[in-house]
């Protein structure tokens, strides 16, 4: 059975119509905006498909000249963009699924909401919030799984007002990136990013006068990668019990204390490819932790470049320079706690006997 040249351009032009309205049903600005959250392939194989839309278009009208050659052409084409419109549709989904699973932040009132606590707690697991620039003057509480994305990390700030933390995460898998996350509150442990969950993924951020920069307590297979973090009060980066953690290719600068601080029993944690400067006490310190890798970092002009305790612990590949104290090891010989304990024992029953008698 045959089908007619016109039957066949109209069955074309009805694809061309549902995909247009899938892609087109936005402005290019906000259709832009959107696909910053896709990957680099995605945002290529739409401008291929593009393209494609542009040629049947510019064939349509040579359509009423050359019929057959531009049937063929059209069809071709709109099988090629169809076949690369999938991808798409898989990853931003129709117009509709694009509402439900991005919620967008404005300060000017241009999103759908004007705070990011509010476009949180809309949100469900799985979801992302898109901030445009602007200063949010708020103390954000992560209860669910989302990705936090600003929309430029310099010109879209969080400002906690010198109270509290900046950003509490509670829940496993967040994604934080884009921001400027400043003035926390100026007590223990409030920081510019308090985190207590696990695989959390914070990069690309400006961490800027802050308590400390950011906490991890109880807090393991995370991510923490091409940050900017300095002029806090205490650590750039403070760790208490965390394990299994990743610390890469950040910029770590000019903290009060250290600009890494890796604490009780923080063991299994990679730190490595980052830049150490002008922190006042330690550029990485270690206290009762081990296993933990520090790699190929660049570390100068601190008081110290790296503490580390006698506990095993892999230091390789790392630039130090023109610390006070590169390498500042703590030296203990074995049974050393328990003949302190004997002495302490000892010391106090001498002092029972003298005041008895």
């Amino acid at each position: 059975m045959s089908i007619h040249p016109v039957q066949s351009i109209k069955m074309i032009t009805i694809t061309i119509t549902t995909l247009q309205h899938i892609f087109f049903c936005m402005d290019s600005n906000e259709l832009l905006t959107r696909l910053k959250i896709c990957c680099t392939a995605t945002r290529k194989i739409l401008i291929y498909s593009l393209q494609f839309n542009h040629l049947m278009r510019k064939a349509l009208k040579i359509y009423r000249t050359r019929h057959v050659f531009v049937q063929k052409i059209y069809v071709l084409s709109t099988i090629i963009m169809v076949l690369f419109s999938f991808p798409i549709i898989s990853q931003i989904g129709s117009c509709t699924s694009i509402e439900k699973s991005i919620i967008y932040v404005s300060s000017l009132g241009t999103g759908n909401f004007t705070t990011i606590q509010d476009g949180i707690d809309a949100a469900h697991s799985g979801d992302t919030i898109f901030v445009y620039n602007g200063t949010y003057s708020e103390n954000i509480v992560i209860d669910k799984s989302i990705t936090l994305l600003g929309e430029n990390k310099n010109i879209t700030i969080i400002d906690g007002r010198g109270t509290g933390n900046v950003i509490k995460i509670n829940a496993d898998y967040v994604t934080i990136r884009g921001f400027t996350i400043q003035h926390s509150g100026l007590i223990f442990p409030n920081a510019g990013i308090n985190c207590s969950a696990n695989y959390t993924i914070i990069e690309e951020n400006f961490f800027n006068n802050n308590f400390y920069g950011m906490t991890l307590h109880r807090s393991s297979n995370n991510t923490i990668i091409g940050n900017t973090i300095q002029n806090n009060d205490q650590c750039g980066i403070y760790m208490s019990r965390s394990s299994h953690n990743i610390i890469d290719t950040n910029i770590i600068r000019q903290n009060t204390y250290n600009g890494i601080g890796v604490y009780d029993s923080s063991n299994n944690n990679t730190i490595q490819s980052n830049t150490l400067t002008h922190n006042d006490y330690c550029g990485i310190n270690i206290r009762i932790s081990s296993q933990n890798n520090i790699i190929d970092n660049n570390i100068s002009e601190n008081n110290i470049g790296i503490h580390v305790p006698s506990s095993e612990n892999t230091i390789i590949g790392n630039s130090l320079s023109n610390n006070n104290i590169d390498i500042d090891e703590e030296l203990i010989t074995p049974g050393f706690e328990l003949l302190l304990i004997i002495f302490s024992l000892v010391m106090i029953l001498f002092w029972k006997r003298k005041i008895v008698k």
